[in-house]
């Protein structure tokens, strides 16, 4: 539809451009302004529309954006099983995460160093998920290559499921490279004791679907949901939302982290995880 109305406009600034030309060229150079403005107008007009579908950041270009985009869920309908129709990545593709982490496993080469900073706490409720957006600084390296930290947000239960059992919960810290590369660490949230980090995200997660909350006087560093050990499960995979975009490392710690029942009551999703994957011949290795 944006694309239909930017078509007229232009074709009817146009018009009035080409008219003016000729009318310039018969009476010379006193529609000169009125020739500018008119082109000017077009770009503008353009510049607009452009801002709207690319989402833009004001309201009525957000509002335009999700109008336009496909929706989805995790049940009924618009669940995990249709989502295919939408995004056909999310059916037709062959290394699709999450997986059943399960033997045989290869050995791991890979050395991941997070190197995670503590910066302002900006955290939304996206209505898929609350997820929080981390300010520049935080990194992680994969052996030589660098990763920024981009968000962070949860799955209930855990997407991943080690030997056919999910956990109660995941974190997924996603990273991208200069090169455009995406890489997720996910750490398994286990009932237990209650959790620090979690309990002060919780007590500012908006309950519901909304635009991102800068939280004053609030500080947070993405660390505090790590455990001290970093050994891992490494596969390849995808976005575990849709449009499931492939190749993706993803790399599952397997020490998990504490939650407790009453945090992952609190969690506004009772279910927001897609349904494990065919592994499709893909190794799954181990550190």
């Amino acid at each position: 539809m944006v694309k239909m109305i930017l078509g007229l406009v232009a074709a009817m600034l146009l018009v009035a451009s080409v008219t003016l030309g000729v009318v310039n060229t018969l009476k010379g150079k006193s529609l000169e302004k009125q020739v500018l403005a008119v082109r000017t107008e077009l770009k503008e007009t353009k510049a607009r529309v452009d801002e709207v579908e690319a989402g833009g950041h004001h309201e009525d270009a957000a509002k335009a954006h999700a109008d336009a985009a496909p929706h989805w869920a995790y049940e009924g309908e618009m669940g995990p099983d249709h989502w295919g129709s939408a995004f056909p990545t999310c059916a037709s593709g062959k290394s699709q995460s999450p997986l059943d982490i399960k033997e045989p496993f290869e050995k791991g080469t890979y050395e991941i160093k997070p190197n995670y900073t503590t910066g302002q706490l900006k955290i939304l409720n996206n209505g898929h998920t609350i997820q929080v957006n981390v300010p520049p600084g935080s990194t992680m390296r994969v052996n030589a290559e660098t990763f920024e930290l981009l968000q962070f947000h949860f799955h209930r239960p855990s997407e991943e499921h080690i030997n056919g059992k999910p956990m109660d919960m995941v974190v997924h810290f996603v990273h991208k490279s200069e090169a455009g590369k995406l890489a997720v660490i996910g750490v398994l949230l286990k009932e237990g004791a209650d959790n620090e980090a979690i309990k002060t995200l919780w007590a500012n997660a908006p309950q519901k679907e909304g635009p991102e909350v800068v939280v004053e006087n609030v500080k947070f560093n993405p660390a505090n949901l790590l455990p001290t050990r970093l050994n891992y499960y490494h596969y390849e995979g995808s976005l575990t939302t849709p449009p499931c975009t492939e190749g993706v490392a993803f790399f599952i710690l397997n020490t998990p982290v504490h939650v407790s029942k009453a945090q992952v009551e609190a969690f506004p999703f009772k279910l927001n995880a897609r349904p494990v994957q065919p592994q499709n011949g893909r190794k799954i290795y181990t550190k």
